[in-house]
């Protein structure tokens, strides 16, 4: 049975999915070529899924909600199955009050999907009772997108959050709680986070979008088509997984076949990704 919760020293993590996208292999992988495909056999077909996950980082002394999902938004994305996020934290006890900081990896749609809800025509958050916290580098290289139709969803999720206050910009390291650090992951966007969770000698690492399949594990410098700065985000990824293999923390990713959880090993002098169960 899949792990849908883990302890990291005095922390739970919950993972929670708003559902899953299906995306062709080689026009998200358009720089793979088809053999290279061949050892990894989950990813053998011209389709392949992907979760729309995200954590919750439950302490004792904030309640973190990591990305948000696609929510309600338009998209062209083939989305099977949709917005179920709220259920999903429902099923652990978990109501939008109990939030207390809703921190983005970074600004692509299926991040921040349900950020805000629309109440008698009014944009509000979906999570009142919590700051929102994303990369600065992010919004700035976001907000010139803000004409463009495909970035219409900035409007709806993100700007109503700096007009009200609750969005707050950081950059680099920062504590978003004793034992919960920001870590910068850029590449995929200039402004992606990851978060390293360090409690009792016990680690994991929430990933975000540093990488998306778990045959990046090992093929670090396989960077898919949405990665905004392809060489950087190779560079990223490998630095992370050398971090992650390190100091054996666990792995936590939203897109990475659900529930997310795994840990890497090593056969062979090949890294590989080994879910939790």
């Amino acid at each position: 049975m899949p792990v849908n919760s883990i302890k990291v020293g005095t922390f739970d993590i919950h993972s929670v999915s708003d559902g899953y996208m299906i995306f062709q292999r080689e026009d998200f992988f358009p720089d793979v070529k088809k053999e290279s495909w061949r050892q990894y056999p989950p990813y053998s077909k011209p389709k392949f899924e992907m979760n729309i996950g995200s954590f919750v980082i439950k302490g004792t002394r904030k309640t973190i909600l990591v990305d948000t999902g696609l929510g309600k938004l338009d998209h062209r994305i083939d989305q099977p199955v949709r917005e179920t996020l709220l259920s999903e934290l429902d099923a652990f006890n978990i109501i939008p009050n109990d939030i207390d900081i809703v921190f983005l990896t970074h600004l692509h749609m299926d991040h921040v999907g349900t950020n805000m809800a629309k109440d008698n025509g009014i944009w509000k958050p979906t999570f009142p009772n919590a700051r929102y916290i994303v990369g600065k580098s992010d919004w700035e290289m976001f907000s010139g997108l803000l004409n463009k139709p495909a970035y219409k969803y900035l409007e709806e999720q993100i700007q109503p959050l700096i007009s009200n206050g609750t969005l707050d910009f950081f950059e680099g390291e920062i504590s978003l709680t004793e034992g919960v650090v920001t870590l910068p992951t850029p590449g995929h966007t200039p402004g992606h986070t990851s978060l390293l969770i360090n409690s009792n000698g016990e680690k994991a690492v929430i990933m975000g979008d540093a990488a998306h399949i778990p045959p990046q594990v090992e093929e670090t410098s396989w960077s898919p088509s949405p990665d905004m700065d392809k060489n950087l985000s190779a560079e990223t990824r490998s630095s992370l997984m050398a971090l992650i293999e390190s100091s054996h923390a666990l792995i936590a990713s939203g897109h990475f076949p659900r529930p997310g959880f795994g840990e890497i090993i090593k056969v062979d002098s090949k890294r590989f990704y080994r879910p939790i169960r």
